[in-house]
């Protein structure tokens, strides 16, 4: 009586294996995209609940507030005039203030109104968005 084994060749390994890295090549190149376009929209969504919670804290509290970009505009730091910071965020790499943008900063006076209107505009690796930034207690409109 002989008795039966089952597995697989190595040939057939090789060729399962084979067929695992290049399905692997092709997905990669896409999924890094896909998380980079991510992790900018998420980026720029708590940009703007930044904004928001600085204008609610300054009528809160009826305090100066700021939001400034240091270092190239790749972080922001927020915080009350003449008070230590309250957060320090860090963009995504590839995602920045533009240079070439209008506001440097946003503040708010004690009661909540901007001190500067304008266009912020911060550049992602999928091209320009702009928050522009309406007189006294408006609303943000952002432009992609």
């Amino acid at each position: 009586m002989r008795r039966r084994e089952g597995g697989f060749t190595f040939l057939e390994l090789l060729m399962v294996l084979s067929v695992v890295v290049i399905m692997t090549s092709i997905v990669l190149p896409f999924g890094d995209r896909w998380i980079r376009t991510t992790s900018e929209k998420d980026a720029m969504q708590a940009l703007i609940a930044s904004i928001q919670n600085l204008q609610a804290y300054s009528m809160a509290n009826h305090v100066v507030t700021k939001l400034e970009f240091q270092h190239s505009g790749s972080e922001y730091i927020t915080s009350v005039i003449g008070k230590p910071e309250f957060s320090r965020t860090r963009f995504p790499d590839g995602m920045r203030l533009a240079s070439s943008s209008r506001l440097k900063s946003v503040e708010f006076h004690a009661n909540g109104d901007i001190i500067h209107s304008g266009t912020l505009t911060l550049l992602t690796s999928t091209g320009q968005t702009e928050i522009r930034l309406q007189f006294q207690r408006g609303r943000m409109i952002i432009y992609e």
